[in-house]
């Protein structure tokens, strides 16, 4: 029980290690041997040992992500889905809140969403399989009460627009400290004001009146 108890301890430490890593060279830079000897194994070849592959340690990464913000994701949905209107301010809060969130985790939360931001940012075949095995059925889920609460807007429009909403989502999460140093200055409000400024964006660009071709 003792050596099972070290071994998932170990886990758990590469696996945050990494996300730490992940987050601030990219999922280019940084070996699976860095990581295990920055978790301060002293197997060098740990991570390779409990995750098999660097594919594998960034599928656990991104389960542990989802895993935090699931929860949150479910209760916004689950009362989206059983509402007969849901208003469009609803859904985009719904979708946002789990990920701007992690932006209050102070722990693990910021290198979270910087991590995210290179896996949207990579374009490989087998990451692109990843994300879609993770987050399709979300996307899905927000699509159609999209399409509820906006019944005149074109499928196709709806798509690429919830599309440029998610990179908005991720990257926008990622690098909002960077308010604070602009070439305005400091903008950066309080969160709550922040939050709503945000869903304000992603509310207009969702809802904007397609353009004539």
């Amino acid at each position: 029980m003792a050596r099972a108890n070290h071994g998932e301890a170990t886990r758990n430490k590469i696996l945050i290690t990494a996300l730490a890593l992940y987050a601030r060279h990219g999922l280019d830079g940084v070996s699976l041997r860095t990581i295990s000897a920055e978790s301060g194994t002293r197997n060098s070849a740990a991570a390779h040992y409990h995750f098999g592959s660097r594919l594998g340690l960034l599928e656990a990464v991104v389960t542990h992500i989802t895993d935090h913000t699931r929860p949150q994701f479910e209760t916004g949905f689950t009362a989206i889905e059983a509402a007969p209107a849901p208003s469009l301010r609803d859904v985009v809060k719904a979708m946002t809140a789990p990920y701007l969130a992690l932006t209050l985790t102070p722990d693990w939360g910021p290198a979270a969403l910087r991590f995210m931001a290179h896996l949207h940012a990579d374009n490989t075949p087998e990451i692109a399989q990843l994300l879609n095995r993770h987050f399709r059925p979300d996307i899905e889920r927000i699509e159609a009460q999209l399409c509820r609460s906006l019944p005149d807007v074109p499928r196709d429009v709806l798509r690429i627009r919830l599309a440029f909403t998610v990179v908005s989502l991720i990257h926008g999460a990622a690098e909002i400290d960077l308010l604070s140093n602009t070439p305005f200055g400091n903008i950066r409000p309080d969160d709550h004001t922040l939050f709503t400024y945000f869903v304000d964006f992603i509310e207009g660009g969702l809802a904007a009146r397609p353009a004539p071709h």
